[in-house]
């Protein structure tokens, strides 16, 4: 079988969860993987048990829940700088590798490696929806979608032999010969959640410095919260509809499970995964992270939930969300939330048409399968 290098973005856990997740399954199939990273999931691989090939990450500057862009620049810059260095480190190490594939999650060096030595790469994230799909917007966000778009092909891979892409949402693709779009990849530990109906709505937000608002907001509102990510209040006795809970993976699941609804930022990951369990959600993008404020578009497109931009939440925006909760229910009903066998389908399809002899090759009533010829069958469509 297969040697696969699946390198991945050193930021948050979101990009982490979904790379084991898809790498347990390659695993399953008889495939060997091993992990190029660095940052916080470098952190939470080895903890794991996990070798990791290092590489230096690329961060956003976060400040009153927005991206800092001078601060950013000025965090990455020696970084940047030293590209040339770091992917000629990488390109020893991966010809030690001998490795049949790459897969690259939005990490910014391990792709220009393999582009050196001929080692063929999957480009796998949601990122490049905004860059490979077609989608209409308002006039307002046009300068927001070409700065992002740029920032991407810069960081994504130029010549991937294949890109593929998960979304909960699916626009027409650009280049459909060489793209594939399937839904989220969602982990184990969550599809084995029982969703059901409680009283309480989830609220996290990934960073809640300049969230302060969102507290007294929910403090007005005649609904039960279980919030996680923000500080407890001095005088609890205050806010007697809000329950603040410390950071535990278990039992934030149960919560997401158990939930009538979820409020959050819009990270790709946990919409993801409300939307697996048939959540409605009331989004706040990140601002300065266009790949949120495109999530939080079409989520309220869709149906899926409701959308709050550029402006702060307010306990009427809260209210409307719950009353309209059951038309959002009817919606999500109808969704197809888990893209994991297409996703790995994907990849073993590409395997057998980078490096043959690392894979038995597909069957087809003529014998013969190709890459695009599977990725088509694996599309998903609106």
């Amino acid at each position: 079988m297969a040697k696969i290098i699946y390198a991945l973005s050193g930021q948050g856990r979101g990009h982490t969860s979904r790379v084991i997740a898809v790498s347990d399954e390659l695993r399953r199939r008889g495939h060997e993987v091993v992990f190029c990273c660095g940052g916080t999931a470098q952190e939470i691989l080895e903890a794991k048990g996990e070798p990791v090939l290092p590489v230096p990450a690329l961060r956003q500057v976060m400040q009153s829940n927005e991206v800092q862009p001078w601060q950013t620049i000025r965090y990455n810059w020696k970084t940047v700088l030293n590209t040339r260095a770091i992917t000629a480190r990488l390109t020893d190490v991966f010809r030690e590798e001998q490795a049949d594939l790459l897969i690259n999650d939005f990490e910014a060096f391990s792709h220009r490696a393999a582009a050196r030595m001929g080692l063929p790469a999957i480009s796998f994230n949601h990122q490049q929806v905004v860059t490979e799909t077609r989608y209409e917007l308002p006039r307002r966000y046009w300068v927001n979608a070409q700065l992002t778009g740029l920032a991407i092909r810069l960081i994504a891979p130029a010549k991937a032999a294949h890109i593929l892409l998960s979304s909960f949402f699916f626009p027409p693709l650009r280049h459909p010969a060489h793209t594939t779009l399937v839904a989220p990849i969602i982990r184990p530990a969550v599809q084995t959640l029982a969703p059901r109906r409680g009283e309480h709505v989830l609220v996290y937000y990934n960073q809640t410095a300049g969230a302060e608002h969102v507290v007294e907001t929910l403090r007005q509102v005649d609904a039960s919260f279980i919030l996680y990510n923000f500080d407890a209040p001095a005088d609890p006795a205050r806010y007697p509809n809000l329950t603040f809970k410390e950071p535990c993976l278990d039992g934030f699941l149960d919560d997401l499970a158990s939930s009538r609804a979820v409020l959050c930022t819009a990270g790709f990951t946990l919409i993801s995964e409300a939307l697996f369990l048939n959540k409605p959600l009331l989004v706040v993008p990140n601002r300065g992270i266009f790949e949120q404020t495109i999530n939080a578009l079409f989520l309220e497109r869709e149906g899926l939930g409701k959308a709050i931009i550029d402006r702060p939440l307010t306990a009427l925006d809260v209210e409307d969300f719950l009353d309209r909760g059951v038309a959002y229910e009817a919606r999500l009903a109808r969704r197809d939330a888990c893209g994991n066998e297409a996703a790995v389908a994907c990849i073993e399809a590409v395997l057998r048409e980078v490096a043959p002899s690392a894979l038995a090759p597909a069957r087809t009533s003529n014998g013969r399968a190709t890459a695009p010829a599977l990725a088509a069958s694996v599309e998903k469509a609106p």
